[in-house]
């Protein structure tokens, strides 16, 4: 005829389709699967149908030149937006478009010398050549194969072909006739998809806590293998039973009523993430457990996946903590206990010079009562004033001893509203003669109208006369200065009320980050816990104890303790 191959080819498939042998045309109508061929397809025929018949499918509308039929036909074969190609009998490919050229990178002239086994992936071919086989058998009219062939650089591109046997015709021999979608993107959007699906499968099923899955009726869906462990139930006995099984009777009617509610307003009853609940056992054993719920809409149905946690250890561990937090807490204040008695102990001199003076003063007054009444000389005026001195003197005594019972007694902790700087001036008083008797100046920096803190008086008296001991005795050894003590209190900069001890002794030096360690003592006899059990009874009242270097000598220990809200600051 006097024209190219491919120009034979579209001339005999438009005479084949005019007479109305629709080789291609099937691969279309008769596999549904093959759903977005037939666009493609259909992109090709009407150039068929153009060139070789009329619309309604009768004799050719006019005669036209091959050359023109070729034309066509290459311009509808190269513009097509899918791949084509044509292979012999024996799998050499002679013919394909750019599309397909592109899709592989190899030339025309290269992919001429190829088979199109030579492309295909080493571990699809065998299923390639069995549906070649079965076509050319006459079991099948064409067929359809996902598969990867190799690129020229090596790497691989996912395609679906759809194979068919186009029948000889003329000087034609039979062919393969191919169309090539590229769904490399689809194969790694699914493989994407399947990993991220076995990863949470995988998740799902290995997951120490149960995850039970419910459809919108709260009907069990899915349950994993750790729901045996928690419930006691074979996740298959779980399927198609409702929720409540697995919790207590007072919790279904809530459940229900709940649920019926989330579904018809959205509106939850109880927070969803780590709401902690009472679950049923398979046995009947109740225990404690931790939810959190999920909430998928797939296909205008919802699925709600629930994290359920068996937190019976977690709770018996919270048990002996509280128990031994208590015993901790008791622990804590007998050993400040013993820290006053110590305390009091090391005072005796000075407390017993302090009840001392007025008990002497009462013995005096008394004695000269007796001498006026002894020498009928009484003066009732004379009289009163010594017996109200008397009663002052006594007073003052009885101060002193309720005080000190106070400071030791046994008693549990008491916190209330308190003035720090009457706290500052019992321990001053305490401390009276002890001053006097180290040579000790006393300094007190008090700020006026400091809000009330929240603490226990005896605690806080129990800082503070350590601390203030702890200053006279680091004074002891000092003979070329003056023996300083400052107490200050005013509010710092974070709003906390703060309270210093400054000391002009022989400071702490390198044995400063070591002074609140337990049994860590410089003095001969000391225990080495009076500081260790400050810090404790300040952490305590939510304050901080620490310590600094005094200039130009000494240390200064200070402590912070927080204004409670609503306190005028």
């Amino acid at each position: 005829m006097g024209f190219s191959p491919m120009g034979e080819i579209a001339v005999r498939l438009a005479e084949r389709i005019s007479d109305r042998s629709i080789y291609l045309v099937r691969l279309t109508v008769e596999d549904p699967e093959v759903g977005d061929v037939g666009q493609h397809f259909l992109l090709i025929l009407p150039v068929y149908v153009g060139v070789g018949m009329s619309p309604a499918g009768s004799a050719p509308a006019n005669d036209e030149a091959p050359q023109h039929i070729e034309q066509r036909w290459r311009t509808a074969f190269e513009s097509s937006a899918i791949g084509i190609t044509m292979a012999d009998l024996a799998g050499r490919f002679f013919a394909a478009n750019s599309v397909f050229r592109n899709m592989l990178g190899y030339t025309e002239s290269e992919l001429y010398e190829l088979t199109y086994l030579d492309v295909t992936y080493e571990e699809d071919q065998k299923t390639n050549q069995e549906l070649v086989g079965e076509l050319m058998e006459g079991k099948r009219q064409h067929f359809q194969i996902e598969k990867r062939y190799c690129r020229k650089d090596g790497t691989l591109v996912w395609v679906r072909n759809y194979v068919s046997r186009v029948p000889g015709m003329g000087g034609v021999a039979p062919f393969w006739f191919a169309v090539v979608e590229d769904i490399t993107q689809r194969k790694e959007e699914e493989s994407a998809r399947r990993y991220t699906e076995e990863k949470y499968r995988v998740m799902v099923e290995t997951a120490s806590d149960a995850v039970i899955c419910l459809d919108e009726s709260s009907a069990i869906l899915l349950a994993n293998p750790a729901t045996t462990r928690v419930f006691g139930y074979d996740p298959t006995e779980l399927i198609g039973k409702p929720l409540t099984m697995l919790m207590p009777e007072f919790l279904r009617k809530l459940h229900e009523g709940g649920f019926k509610r989330y579904l018809a307003t959205g509106q939850r009853h109880i927070n969803w993430q780590g709401t902690e609940l009472i679950g049923l056992r398979k046995n009947g054993q109740e225990f404690p457990v931790e939810v959190s719920f999920g909430e998928l809409i797939q296909d205008g149905h919802r699925v709600f996946t629930g994290f359920i946690r068996d937190i019976s250890e977690r709770k018996q561990a919270e048990e002996i903590r509280k128990q031994a937090q208590k015993a901790i807490q008791t622990t804590q204040a007998e050993l400040a206990r013993v820290s006053r008695l110590t305390t009091m102990g090391e005072l005796a001199a000075s407390i017993a010079h302090e009840v001392n003076q007025p008990l002497t003063a009462v013995n005096n007054n008394s004695s000269a009562c007796l001498r006026l009444l002894a020498n009928e000389r009484l003066q009732p005026d004379v009289l009163r004033r010594a017996l109200e001195e008397i009663v002052a003197d006594g007073t003052r005594a009885s101060a002193i001893i309720a005080r000190i019972r106070t400071f030791i007694k046994k008693a549990p902790a008491e916190k209330n509203r308190l003035d720090v700087n009457e706290v500052i001036g019992e321990v001053l008083a305490m401390m009276g003669h002890g001053f006097e008797e180290n040579r000790i100046v006393l300094k007190s920096e008090l700020a006026q109208a400091l809000p009330p803190v929240l603490g226990d008086r005896v605690q806080l008296q129990q800082v503070l006369l350590n601390l203030i001991m702890n200053g006279v005795e680091a004074m002891t050894a000092i003979v070329d200065r003056p023996r300083l003590l400052w107490v200050q209190s005013r509010i710092d900069e974070s709003g906390d009320v703060l309270i210093a001890v400054r000391d002009s002794g022989t400071g702490l030096g390198l044995e400063a980050d070591s002074v609140f360690t337990p049994f860590f003592t410089t003095k001969a006899n000391g225990m080495g816990m009076g500081l260790s059990i400050s810090r404790s009874l300040i952490d305590a009242h939510g304050g901080r104890l620490w310590t600094t270097p005094n200039s130009p000598h000494g240390a200064v220990f200070s402590f912070t303790l927080p204004v409670p809200a609503g306190s005028p600051s």
